[in-house]
């Protein structure tokens, strides 16, 4: 059996305000991971406690929506209320964003992203920018490439076109071979480090790579003298930048300590270690995570990917994995033949076996790692569960079908929008 576990994730409390079945099924399903989800018809006298969501409909009737946002803000101060606009009305936005409402989430399309939506808006609540996930182990060949790819690639659905892949793996890294883009002339991060006291909006795009995913990549040097201008501080300045464009970095580190290294580590909201099912390797984590308590990394930042997993993996290393009390911890299933080709023919895994447990796995880790969610387990190699994605999408196709939507255009200022 292969799952992926987060043992201290207990889910938050949501409060539904509708009258629309469909979508409240098609809501439920976007943020199951993460909410639990408690459908009412009108606000209650009485507000119950340890509730962390309001989402609310909106289907044209401002007047009735607005006392309600009015009667929630007054009873549950803090409490952040969102509006799914099935209908659009410029002054109904103008009006909700005034009264304290903090987001507008557009109905259908935007179901899909409500997790990230609400996870980047509470973010920038907060002064904060883009996500930063580090891979890391102290031993080398665990698979710490194929992972950062593959999850890069994953990480960038759920941004829609958000994520930038850095190569730090000195002093040869390989996310171009995973990719297929080392016959390419590539932006490096001296070509970068160049640009960086001009960057704006436009720039910043210019100086990094595009895989055909839609994938931003910034690798390291051709020339590998080019990596004695780098330093520990120079990384924290890449990574600061990166971070302020874009949702997700996702950072392959190299297998050693380096200053460059802990650099990464320092800036990291996700610290990822990753291991295989040996005791060598789950030494090397152990190390790793006596430094991170002496460094006073958070502990919900330490995440644990045991990456080629089967479940013949010996009892004694499963006590190991438990007596490391990291709080998120994710398997990954042993298919080394199928990342194999994969790599060979020059394809994510998601594009070649999409079906594959480790796809899914995978695709559950990236959504951890950027909504801080709970994921669905994957929990037969023969028998592949749906993820929350695929379910949701099922819900939209029955729930919007012969339905109308206004297509007009959209209010940007006045509303939650990730592109």
């Amino acid at each position: 059996m292969s799952s992926i576990q987060a043992t201290s994730m207990a889910l938050k409390q949501a409060i539904y305000l509708g009258v629309d079945d469909d979508l409240r099924e098609a809501v439920r399903v976007a943020v199951m991971s993460k909410y639990e989800l408690e459908p009412m018809k009108e606000v209650p006298h009485i507000w119950p406690d340890e509730i962390s969501l309001v989402l609310m409909e909106f289907d044209g009737n401002a007047d009735a929506v607005l006392e309600q946002v009015n009667q929630i803000l007054t009873l549950a101060k803090g409490v952040p209320v969102y509006i799914l606009l099935k209908q659009k009305d410029a002054d109904f936005i103008i009006e909700a964003n005034h009264q304290g409402v903090q987001g507008f989430i557009e109905c259908p399309n935007e179901v899909f992203s409500i997790l990230s939506i609400l996870h980047m808006q509470d973010r920038r609540r907060q002064g904060k920018n883009g996500n930063v996930s580090s891979l890391f182990s102290l031993k080398g060949g665990v698979g710490c490439t194929a992972l950062a790819t593959n999850l890069a690639s994953h990480l960038n659905d759920i941004t829609e076109g958000r994520t930038v892949l850095v190569d730090l793996n000195m002093p040869l890294g390989d996310t171009s071979l995973y990719l297929n883009m080392e016959g390419q002339r590539l932006y490096s991060l001296t070509d970068f480090i160049y640009n960086l006291n001009r960057f704006d909006e436009n720039l910043i795009y210019k100086s990094l790579s595009r895989h055909e995913s839609g994938l931003y990549v910034l690798s390291l040097p051709n020339e590998v003298g080019e990596l004695d201008s780098l330093n520990g501080e120079i990384i924290k300045t890449i990574i600061q930048s990166l971070r302020r464009y874009y949702d997700h970095v996702v950072i392959d580190c190299a297998s050693d300590l380096s200053d460059m290294t802990l650099s990464c580590l320092d800036e990291s909201d996700n610290i990822v270690l990753v291991a295989e099912p040996s005791l060598s390797s789950f030494r090397a984590v152990n190390t790793v995570l006596q430094l991170t308590q002496k460094l006073g990394y958070m502990k919900e930042s330490i995440k644990l990917v045991v990456n080629r997993s089967t479940s013949q993996d010996d009892e004694t290393l499963e006590e190991v994995v438990d007596a490391f009390k990291v709080d998120a911890v994710a398997r990954v299933a042993n298919d080394y033949f199928g990342l194999n080709e994969s790599l060979k023919e020059g394809r994510l895994l998601k594009e070649y076996k999409p079906e594959s447990v480790v796809n899914q796995q995978l695709f559950n880790i990236a959504n951890m790692l950027h909504n801080g969610s709970m994921s669905v387990e994957v929990a037969e190699a023969n028998k592949p569960v749906k993820s929350a994605k695929g379910l949701l999408k099922s819900f939209l196709q029955k729930m919007f079908q012969g339905r109308v939507f206004s297509t007009a255009s959209r209010v940007e200022s006045k509303k939650v929008v990730v592109s």
